[in-house]
């Protein structure tokens, strides 16, 4: 479905969503961890939540406010939702301190490497290492700044998302920050998987609540909720109790609703709290595949800077349904590909009559963008149409691995011997 075309039933969903929401959910919550190399701070607790807490008596929590008085500020208005035909109001936030939080999507069930004799285990680690689904991301003064930091994405690294807690949908920076767009809730899904912007509907998921757990030696709570599109079990630190003094906690309302809306559940979940902070997401699809979001390091900051985490971003220009340039599709260069492998390897097969003279062509004739890995590495990015040549592989036998971002469609596993081509979908001769 295009943005336009869900643009009244996201709206009515979102109104919707958020009355019945107001009514539930328990919480418990917990937190973080130590973050290092962003900053040496170490993590601290939590929020002080008075007693007699009536919010917190009726087993819900309001987001956090967006002004200088703090978490104990009274709770602003429902959040609504954005439109993707209208420009976002300048704003100059002032706060400063928050939380910055490093993680990776990560799929679970990524094949190994073909075990040969030639494998350069080391090469190799520093390819998938280079090529990881990594991101950095900004919380503070109930605002939130996602920034894609890998070649990996269908975005161009350094492209960014901007959101608060106020609001449902997202701001699309570009990676020089001159131009933005607004992505209706809905969209993130068809952006994280195909390079578009397609608005789907959300629903509002069935949650149930799981034994709490502990991640960087802070308690945490956890919850699973199912949609038709899949499961996802998503665990969330909060602030230890009470908050030592000159230390920073943040809201991570904003970063749980992109989580819920990868499995297509309306961000109005009960599961999104202001006093929690999302550390780790698996998602579960109905094929048996997994993907998960993991948070390795989480840093108390004081020295954020405040137009960094504006929405929209400070001097950019609207730009109404467009998305930043596609990224390159080769993810690694031919110099990193012929790491792989510490020398060629004798053929063992019978060359197609069709294959290069070396390397690996590839051609996706499907109908979806699809990701490739050799060996357990991130190499190729291929939007339908799209042909590549990985000229740098060396000569022998590698595992092939073909799938979409969130791994949900059936992954394609294979054995291939290089000089070798791989189509995606439909070889041309079998298309008619």
């Amino acid at each position: 479905m295009g943005a336009r075309t869900g643009l009244a039933w996201t709206a009515l969903w979102l109104a919707v969503g958020a009355c019945e929401d107001r009514k539930s959910t328990a919480q418990h919550a917990n937190e973080p961890s130590p973050n290092a190399n962003i900053l040496p701070a170490p993590l601290a607790s939590g929020v002080d939540t008075p007693a007699g807490d009536k919010a917190e008596d009726a087993g819900h929590r309001e987001p956090a406010r967006l002004s200088d008085a703090g978490l104990d500020a009274a709770p602003p208005d429902p959040p609504h939702a954005l439109r993707e035909d209208q420009p976002l109001p300048n704003e100059a936030p002032r706060e400063s301190s928050g939380l910055t939080l490093i993680a990776r999507f990560r799929w679970l069930d990524a094949v190994g490497p073909a075990r040969v004799p030639e494998l350069n285990a080391e090469g190799l680690q520093r390819a998938r290492d280079a090529v990881g689904f990594d991101v950095v991301i900004d919380l503070a003064g109930g605002r939130m700044r996602f920034a894609f930091a890998s070649r990996a994405f269908t975005l161009p690294l350094g492209s960014e998302l901007h959101a608060r807690d106020d609001l449902y949908g997202h701001a699309l920076s570009w990676p020089d920050h001159t131009m933005y767009t607004v992505l209706m809730p809905g969209a993130l899904r068809s952006v994280f998987s195909e390079q578009r912007a397609d608005v789907v509907p959300l629903v509002r998921a069935r949650v149930s609540e799981l034994a709490g757990g502990s991640l960087f030696a802070l308690s945490t709570e956890r919850a699973e909720l199912s949609t038709p599109t899949g499961k996802l079990e998503i665990e969330q630190g909060r602030a230890n109790n009470p908050l030592p003094a000159n230390s920073a906690w943040a809201s991570g309302a904003s970063l749980c609703h992109l989580l819920v809306e990868l499995v297509d559940a309306s961000p109005t979940s009960p599961v999104c709290r202001f006093d929690l902070v999302p550390l780790r997401a698996e998602y579960s699809w109905p094929n048996g595949e997994h993907i998960a979001f993991e948070v390795a390091r989480l840093t108390r900051r004081a020295d954020l800077s405040p137009s960094l985490l504006a929405m929209p971003p400070s001097g950019a220009q609207f730009r109404q349904s467009e998305l930043p340039p596609s990224p390159p599709n080769a993810l690694l260069s031919n110099s990193e590909l012929s790491e792989f492998r510490l020398r060629p390897a004798a053929r063992t097969e019978r060359l197609d009559p069709v294959a290069p003279k070396t390397g690996m062509l590839l051609a996706n004739h499907g109908d979806s963008l699809r990701y490739v890995s050799i060996d357990g590495a991130l190499v190729a990015r291929l939007p339908p149409g799209a042909e590549l040549a990985l000229l740098g592989l060396r000569a022998g036998k590698y595992q092939v691995a073909v799938r979409n971002f969130f791994s949900s469609e059936d992954t394609r596993l294979s054995t291939v011997e290089v000089p070798a081509r791989l189509w995606l979908g439909d070889e041309p001769d079998k298309a008619h």
